[in-house]
Protein backbone atom coordinates (compact mmCIF):
# COMPACT_ATOMS: atom_id res chain seq x y z
CA UNK A 1 0.00 0.00 0.00
CA UNK A 2 1.34 3.45 -0.91
CA UNK A 3 1.47 6.34 1.54
CA UNK A 4 -1.36 8.08 -0.34
CA UNK A 5 -3.51 4.94 -0.27
CA UNK A 6 -3.03 4.79 3.50
CA UNK A 7 -4.04 8.45 3.88
CA UNK A 8 -7.16 7.96 1.75
CA UNK A 9 -8.14 4.82 3.66
CA UNK A 10 -7.71 6.62 6.99
CA UNK A 11 -9.73 9.58 5.76
CA UNK A 12 -12.68 7.48 4.60
CA UNK A 13 -12.26 4.44 6.80
CA UNK A 14 -12.73 5.69 10.35
CA UNK A 15 -16.51 6.07 10.29
CA UNK A 16 -19.07 3.74 11.97
CA UNK A 17 -20.94 3.29 8.70
CA UNK A 18 -23.67 0.70 9.21
CA UNK A 19 -24.63 1.83 12.70
CA UNK A 20 -25.05 5.44 11.56
CA UNK A 21 -27.13 4.43 8.55
CA UNK A 22 -29.29 2.10 10.63
CA UNK A 23 -29.91 4.87 13.15
CA UNK A 24 -30.83 7.29 10.35
CA UNK A 25 -33.20 4.76 8.77
CA UNK A 26 -34.96 4.11 12.08
CA UNK A 27 -35.30 7.87 12.62
CA UNK A 28 -36.98 8.03 9.20
CA UNK A 29 -39.37 5.22 10.16
CA UNK A 30 -37.66 2.52 8.06
CA UNK A 31 -36.68 -0.93 9.35
CA UNK A 32 -32.98 -1.29 8.42
CA UNK A 33 -33.43 -5.00 7.74
CA UNK A 34 -36.32 -4.36 5.34
CA UNK A 35 -35.10 -1.53 3.18
CA UNK A 36 -35.50 -0.92 -0.52
CA UNK A 37 -32.72 0.74 -2.52
CA UNK A 38 -34.87 3.88 -2.64
CA UNK A 39 -35.11 4.00 1.15
CA UNK A 40 -31.32 4.36 1.15
CA UNK A 41 -31.15 7.29 -1.27
CA UNK A 42 -31.03 9.99 1.44
CA UNK A 43 -28.04 8.21 3.04
CA UNK A 44 -26.02 6.26 0.47
CA UNK A 45 -25.29 8.88 -2.21
CA UNK A 46 -22.07 10.34 -0.86
CA UNK A 47 -21.58 13.02 -3.50
CA UNK A 48 -23.14 16.47 -3.57
CA UNK A 49 -26.83 16.75 -4.58
CA UNK A 50 -27.38 13.07 -3.81
CA UNK A 51 -29.72 11.00 -5.95
CA UNK A 52 -30.53 13.96 -8.22
CA UNK A 53 -26.88 14.13 -9.28
CA UNK A 54 -26.69 10.35 -9.73
CA UNK A 55 -29.71 10.41 -12.02
CA UNK A 56 -28.32 13.34 -14.03
CA UNK A 57 -24.97 11.56 -14.41
CA UNK A 58 -26.68 8.40 -15.69
CA UNK A 59 -28.65 10.45 -18.23
CA UNK A 60 -25.60 12.36 -19.45
CA UNK A 61 -23.60 9.14 -19.65
CA UNK A 62 -26.24 7.40 -21.76
CA UNK A 63 -26.56 4.41 -19.46
CA UNK A 64 -28.81 1.80 -21.07
CA UNK A 65 -30.61 -1.33 -19.95
CA UNK A 66 -28.44 -4.44 -19.97
CA UNK A 67 -25.08 -2.70 -19.80
CA UNK A 68 -22.26 -4.15 -17.72
CA UNK A 69 -21.00 -1.16 -15.73
CA UNK A 70 -17.93 -0.74 -13.53
CA UNK A 71 -18.39 1.76 -10.67
CA UNK A 72 -15.03 3.22 -9.61
CA UNK A 73 -14.83 4.41 -6.00
CA UNK A 74 -18.25 3.04 -5.17
CA UNK A 75 -18.37 4.16 -1.52
CA UNK A 76 -21.50 2.74 0.12
CA UNK A 77 -22.74 1.41 -3.23
CA UNK A 78 -25.46 3.99 -3.77
CA UNK A 79 -24.72 4.63 -7.44
CA UNK A 80 -24.21 0.90 -8.06
CA UNK A 81 -27.63 0.10 -6.64
CA UNK A 82 -29.20 2.87 -8.72
CA UNK A 83 -27.63 1.48 -11.89
CA UNK A 84 -28.72 -2.07 -11.08
CA UNK A 85 -32.27 -1.32 -9.90
CA UNK A 86 -33.28 1.74 -11.93
CA UNK A 87 -31.29 1.17 -15.13
CA UNK A 88 -31.37 -2.66 -15.16
CA UNK A 89 -27.60 -2.92 -15.46
CA UNK A 90 -25.19 -5.55 -14.19
CA UNK A 91 -22.60 -3.83 -12.00
CA UNK A 92 -19.12 -4.47 -10.69
CA UNK A 93 -17.89 -1.97 -8.13
CA UNK A 94 -14.59 -1.24 -6.44
CA UNK A 95 -13.51 0.97 -3.57
CA UNK A 96 -10.18 1.47 -1.84
CA UNK A 97 -11.71 1.48 1.65
CA UNK A 98 -12.54 -1.94 3.15
CA UNK A 99 -15.26 -0.76 5.51
CA UNK A 100 -17.11 0.93 2.63
CA UNK A 101 -16.97 -2.31 0.64
CA UNK A 102 -18.28 -4.27 3.63
CA UNK A 103 -21.11 -1.78 4.22
CA UNK A 104 -22.01 -1.74 0.50
CA UNK A 105 -22.32 -5.53 0.50
CA UNK A 106 -24.57 -5.50 3.59
CA UNK A 107 -26.86 -2.76 2.27
CA UNK A 108 -27.09 -4.36 -1.17
CA UNK A 109 -27.99 -7.74 0.29
CA UNK A 110 -30.74 -6.13 2.38
CA UNK A 111 -32.19 -4.61 -0.80
CA UNK A 112 -32.20 -7.93 -2.63
CA UNK A 113 -29.70 -6.75 -5.26
CA UNK A 114 -26.68 -8.89 -4.33
CA UNK A 115 -26.99 -11.07 -7.43
CA UNK A 116 -26.68 -8.04 -9.73
CA UNK A 117 -23.77 -6.22 -8.08
CA UNK A 118 -20.28 -7.43 -7.17
CA UNK A 119 -18.23 -5.31 -4.75
CA UNK A 120 -14.45 -5.61 -4.38
CA UNK A 121 -11.75 -3.78 -2.47
CA UNK A 122 -9.29 -2.58 -5.13
CA UNK A 123 -7.28 0.33 -6.52
CA UNK A 124 -8.49 2.04 -9.70
CA UNK A 125 -4.91 1.95 -11.02
CA UNK A 126 -4.80 -1.87 -10.83
CA UNK A 127 -8.30 -3.06 -11.70
CA UNK A 128 -8.91 -6.78 -11.02
CA UNK A 129 -10.75 -7.37 -14.30
CA UNK A 130 -9.84 -8.76 -17.70
CA UNK A 131 -9.34 -6.62 -20.80
CA UNK A 132 -12.47 -5.58 -22.68
CA UNK A 133 -14.93 -6.53 -19.93
CA UNK A 134 -17.25 -3.53 -19.52
CA UNK A 135 -19.69 -1.53 -21.61
CA UNK A 136 -19.26 1.51 -19.36
CA UNK A 137 -16.99 2.70 -16.55
CA UNK A 138 -18.54 5.19 -14.10
CA UNK A 139 -16.74 7.60 -11.78
CA UNK A 140 -18.28 10.25 -9.52
CA UNK A 141 -16.20 12.42 -7.16
CA UNK A 142 -13.26 10.00 -7.16
CA UNK A 143 -10.52 11.37 -9.42
CA UNK A 144 -9.54 14.14 -6.99
CA UNK A 145 -7.81 11.46 -4.88
CA UNK A 146 -5.94 9.93 -7.87
CA UNK A 147 -2.52 11.34 -8.73
CA UNK A 148 -1.85 9.30 -11.88
CA UNK A 149 -4.61 10.51 -14.23
CA UNK A 150 -2.97 8.96 -17.29
CA UNK A 151 -2.72 5.65 -15.44
CA UNK A 152 -6.43 5.95 -14.66
CA UNK A 153 -7.13 6.45 -18.36
CA UNK A 154 -5.03 3.42 -19.26
CA UNK A 155 -6.79 1.10 -16.83
CA UNK A 156 -10.24 2.36 -17.83
CA UNK A 157 -9.41 1.90 -21.52
CA UNK A 158 -8.02 -1.58 -20.84
CA UNK A 159 -11.19 -2.91 -19.16
CA UNK A 160 -13.62 -1.23 -21.58
CA UNK A 161 -14.96 -3.02 -24.63
CA UNK A 162 -14.23 -1.38 -27.98
CA UNK A 163 -16.74 1.46 -28.25
CA UNK A 164 -17.35 1.41 -24.50
CA UNK A 165 -17.47 4.69 -22.62
CA UNK A 166 -16.13 6.30 -19.45
CA UNK A 167 -18.16 8.93 -17.58
CA UNK A 168 -16.54 11.10 -14.95
CA UNK A 169 -17.93 13.78 -12.67
CA UNK A 170 -15.17 15.55 -10.76
CA UNK A 171 -13.79 18.73 -9.29
CA UNK A 172 -10.97 20.27 -11.33
CA UNK A 173 -8.50 23.06 -10.67
CA UNK A 174 -9.58 26.49 -11.84
CA UNK A 175 -7.57 29.61 -12.63
CA UNK A 176 -8.34 31.48 -9.40
CA UNK A 177 -5.46 30.17 -7.30
CA UNK A 178 -4.94 27.42 -4.77
CA UNK A 179 -8.03 25.97 -3.04
CA UNK A 180 -8.71 26.31 0.66
CA UNK A 181 -8.64 23.12 2.74
CA UNK A 182 -10.15 21.07 4.22
CA UNK A 183 -12.41 19.98 1.36
CA UNK A 184 -14.95 17.12 1.22
CA UNK A 185 -12.41 14.70 -0.27
CA UNK A 186 -9.22 15.63 1.61
CA UNK A 187 -7.79 17.36 4.66
CA UNK A 188 -4.92 18.89 2.66
CA UNK A 189 -2.79 18.53 -0.48
CA UNK A 190 -1.35 15.19 0.63
CA UNK A 191 -4.24 13.22 -0.89
CA UNK A 192 -5.78 15.85 -3.20
CA UNK A 193 -4.59 15.80 -6.80
CA UNK A 194 -6.38 18.47 -8.78
CA UNK A 195 -5.61 19.23 -12.43
CA UNK A 196 -7.13 21.65 -14.92
CA UNK A 197 -9.83 20.49 -17.35
CA UNK A 198 -7.28 20.64 -20.18
CA UNK A 199 -4.79 18.53 -18.22
CA UNK A 200 -7.45 15.96 -17.37
CA UNK A 201 -8.48 15.68 -21.01
CA UNK A 202 -4.88 15.26 -22.11
CA UNK A 203 -4.21 12.60 -19.47
CA UNK A 204 -7.27 10.52 -20.39
CA UNK A 205 -6.45 10.73 -24.09
CA UNK A 206 -2.82 9.79 -23.44
CA UNK A 207 -4.19 6.76 -21.58
CA UNK A 208 -6.14 5.59 -24.62
CA UNK A 209 -9.55 7.28 -24.39
CA UNK A 210 -11.12 9.78 -26.77
CA UNK A 211 -12.94 12.58 -24.95
CA UNK A 212 -16.21 13.24 -26.74
CA UNK A 213 -17.83 15.58 -24.24
CA UNK A 214 -16.46 17.84 -21.51
CA UNK A 215 -18.95 20.11 -19.77
CA UNK A 216 -18.49 22.71 -17.06
CA UNK A 217 -21.25 21.95 -14.55
CA UNK A 218 -20.11 24.37 -11.85
CA UNK A 219 -23.39 26.28 -12.00
CA UNK A 220 -25.27 23.21 -10.75
CA UNK A 221 -23.22 23.25 -7.57
CA UNK A 222 -23.76 26.83 -6.41
CA UNK A 223 -25.74 27.39 -3.24
CA UNK A 224 -25.34 23.88 -1.92
CA UNK A 225 -25.65 23.76 1.82
CA UNK A 226 -27.73 20.65 2.38
CA UNK A 227 -27.83 18.37 5.36
CA UNK A 228 -24.69 16.68 6.59
CA UNK A 229 -24.38 13.12 5.25
CA UNK A 230 -24.79 10.61 8.07
CA UNK A 231 -21.27 9.22 7.73
CA UNK A 232 -19.42 12.50 7.18
CA UNK A 233 -16.83 14.10 9.46
CA UNK A 234 -18.03 16.57 12.08
CA UNK A 235 -16.41 19.44 10.19
CA UNK A 236 -18.40 18.74 7.03
CA UNK A 237 -20.05 22.23 7.08
CA UNK A 238 -16.59 23.82 6.92
CA UNK A 239 -15.52 21.51 4.08
CA UNK A 240 -18.69 22.31 2.16
CA UNK A 241 -18.24 26.03 2.78
CA UNK A 242 -14.68 25.89 1.45
CA UNK A 243 -15.84 24.00 -1.64
CA UNK A 244 -18.60 26.52 -2.32
CA UNK A 245 -16.22 29.46 -1.89
CA UNK A 246 -13.65 27.93 -4.22
CA UNK A 247 -16.26 27.15 -6.88
CA UNK A 248 -17.63 30.68 -6.64
CA UNK A 249 -14.27 32.43 -7.11
CA UNK A 250 -12.91 30.12 -9.80
CA UNK A 251 -10.31 28.28 -7.77
CA UNK A 252 -12.26 25.07 -8.45
CA UNK A 253 -14.46 23.89 -11.34
CA UNK A 254 -17.02 21.08 -11.45
CA UNK A 255 -17.02 19.16 -14.71
CA UNK A 256 -18.53 16.16 -16.46
CA UNK A 257 -16.46 14.16 -18.95
CA UNK A 258 -17.59 11.49 -21.36
CA UNK A 259 -14.90 9.52 -23.19
CA UNK A 260 -14.86 6.52 -25.51
CA UNK A 261 -12.50 3.64 -26.28
CA UNK A 262 -12.05 3.77 -30.06
CA UNK A 263 -9.13 1.43 -30.59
Amino acid sequence: MTDVEAVVQRYYGDRPVIQRIDDALRAAGVDPERTSHRDLWPFDQLHSRGIVATREHAERAGIQTGMYVLDLGSGLGGASRYLAAECSCRVAAIDLTPNFVEAACILTARCGLAERIEFRQANVLALPFQDGTFDHVWSYAVTMNIADKEGLGREVARVLKLGGRFSCNEIARGSGGAPVFPLPWADDEVSSFLVSPAEMRAALEAGGLSVIEQIDVTATRFGETGRQPVIEHDDFPLRQHNLQSCLADGRLIAQFILAEKRS
